[in-house]
């Protein structure tokens, strides 16, 4: 139980004694609006209607008769509220026992005994990966982090689209603009560059100038799955490289998963289940002999399971995932797919058509919204995409120069290491901060400042507490802090306490949002507390007391921006 559970309840056993034979519960006590207001503030409307008296005149009764105890100090009337205030003293002391006895696990709550599988980091071979793909293995890091800190067994999974209409259209252009080479070549001789995923805009550019070239692309794509032997070669050597490719950008960004899928795993499955579903009559011939299965009932439209001349689509290979996730995992508590919120409706489709076919298993489409230009939204068929090579190069880039001004003295090594840390905290905060369900414009320069809602800003509080642990030697024990606690000194760790009641909030709502804002409150009151308490210059007894607060709120801020899946350099 976290402290600030503790102290609601106590307030609220308090409240209680004051108020013999009427019930109260938590729905009656939260946050007051501002701290000099108190701790917390019990609404006095229920027991007012239970006793028929004015609120008012219930407030002065329950403050008249609350009794200190524990972590509660007091409490006065204000209109219709009692605010209740804490020990400022036993308060202080038990967020910093808290956060110093686990700080690597605070915030933690008990194990759920559940399992749940997020998938994310679905990112296609044979094109580029951008910058929208970004905000997704961000989204996914982070909630897979919050669901662990929460209580769950999390399994990461990414899923990636290594088959397809896309891949036909990519190796369709290769061979034409590269007669002779499919086939014949090794996989070396075809090397991942930067220009590799341009080659499926070219193709799709090209394949809308001409309508024979559709029908061309589909050849290829028949071909693939019917595995002829030339093409589905070629088309292993270059998802090979691909993969490779896509595997060195989740290591960099320090993403792992614990299962793997491509799609072309589930491809054949997948068509096997859709003839199942037309079997059972689940499913229908529609026009031009694609199999459907139509979801009217529900709203939902028609949905689109095989193509007419039996080319697979996403919905073909999704059925035969989720019934292998299941398969591999038969206790998973609930399977989450991260994906943008265009494909809202198509998963409200596969989700019904799922439950047509009996199999009725916690699903959630975790959705998001766009990262865009200002020219609009990125498209890779039209070419206008920033890439996620170009966009970490160019924070990079920033981060090292401004990195090397401030520490002249620093070699190259240590240099890349901290810029790094700087602009990977930068890109996955960026992405983070605003909710879910808005788009975002992202703005280098912005993101890059120590100021404001930053990433920086966050990791630069850090590094501070770190700086003066580092002049101060050795720390105190927690067991020598004195038993008074100045008012800077108590409300960073106010603010500090709240840390698990956020995580946890941030869990339930798969909004990292959340946490950003509250870690951007906190560093706020880091650095207020660095501006307004002397540390190292105060008197022994204070120092004492004020590194053990620098110690516990250093950990916080780490311990947040880990969740996040930012690092928390000690040196900036």
């Amino acid at each position: 139980m976290t402290v600030l559970q503790r102290a609601t309840e106590e307030a609220l056993a308090a409240v209680g004694a004051a108020l013999p034979g009427v019930a109260v519960g938590p729905d009656d006590i939260g946050a007051p609006p501002k701290p000099e207001m108190g701790d917390l503030a019990f609404a006095c409307f229920g027991a007012a209607k239970a006793l028929k008296k004015a609120p008012s005149a219930i407030a002065k009764e329950i403050a008249a008769a609350l009794k200190p105890s524990g972590l509660i100090a007091g409490a006065e009337a204000v209109g219709p509220y009692v605010n209740v205030f804490f020990d400022r003293a036993v308060f202080a002391a038990t967020v910093i026992e808290d956060v110093l006895a686990a700080p690597g696990a605070y915030g933690n709550m008990p194990s759920r005994g559940q399992k749940i599988m997020i998938e994310y980091g679905s990112v296609n071979t044979h094109k580029e990966v951008h910058v929208g793909h970004l905000r997704n293995i961000c989204l996914g890091l982070a909630a897979a982090n919050l669901q662990r800190a929460a209580g769950f067994e999390v399994l990461s999974a990414d899923y990636i689209g290594d088959i397809g209409a896309h891949v036909a259209k990519w190796l369709w252009y290769f061979d034409r603009t590269h007669p002779g080479r499919m086939g014949t070549d090794p996989a070396g001789s075809v090397p991942f560059d930067r220009d590799f995923g341009k080659i499926y805009t070219e193709a799709t550019q090209l394949a809308e100038s001409d309508e024979k070239y559709k029908e061309e692309i589909a050849t290829v794509q028949r071909k693939l799955e019917g595995h002829d032997p030339v093409w589905e070669s070629f088309w292993l050597k270059t998802r090979d490289i691909c993969l490779e490719e896509i595997n060195r950008i989740f290591a960099e960004l320090g993403v792992h998963f614990d299962r793997d899928y491509l799609e072309s795993q589930v491809e054949e499955p997948g068509k096997e289940l859709v003839a199942a579903l037309l079997a059972q009559g689940v499913a229908k011939k529609g026009e031009r002999g694609a199999i459907i299965v139509d979801l009217e009932a529900e709203g939902l439209g028609i949905f689109l399971l095989l193509k007419g001349d039996g080319s697979s689509l996403y919905s073909t290979k999704d059925l035969a995932l989720a019934k292998k996730k299941f398969a591999e995992f038969p206790d998973l508590a609930a399977s989450v797919h991260v994906v943008d919120t265009r494909q809202s409706l198509y998963f409200k489709q596969l989700f019904a058509t799922l439950k047509r076919m009996g199999f009725d298993k916690p699903m959630l489409h975790l959705g998001y919204e766009f990262v865009t230009l200002k020219e609009g939204a990125m498209s890779s068929r039209i070419g206008n995409i920033v890439t996620y090579e170009d966009f970490r190069d160019e924070m990079r880039a920033q981060t090292a120069k401004e990195t090397a001004k401030r520490h002249a003295d620093w070699d190259e090594g240590k240099v890349k290491k901290t810029s790094w840390a700087i602009a990977d905290g930068a890109m996955k905060f960026g992405m983070l901060k605003q909710d879910n369900d808005r788009p975002i414009v992202f703005d280098i320069e912005a993101a890059l400042s120590f100021d404001g809602f930053t990433g920086p800003y966050i990791q630069y509080a850090h590094a501070r507490m770190a700086s003066i642990l580092a002049k101060a030697g050795k720390v105190p024990s927690k067991k020598s802090s004195a038993a008074d606690f100045t008012g800077a000194e108590y409300a960073v760790l106010r603010v500090a306490a709240d840390f698990p009641e956020i995580a946890a909030k941030a869990a339930a709502a798969y909004r990292p949002s959340l946490l950003c804002q509250y870690l951007f409150d906190l560093a706020q009151a880091v650095n207020d507390f660095y501006r307004d308490v002397p540390i190292l210059s105060a008197a022994e007894a204070d120092r004492e007391r004020r590194l053990i607060i620098t110690q516990a709120v250093k950990a916080a801020l780490a311990r947040g921006l880990a969740l996040l899946g930012i690092s928390a350099p000690d040196e900036m």
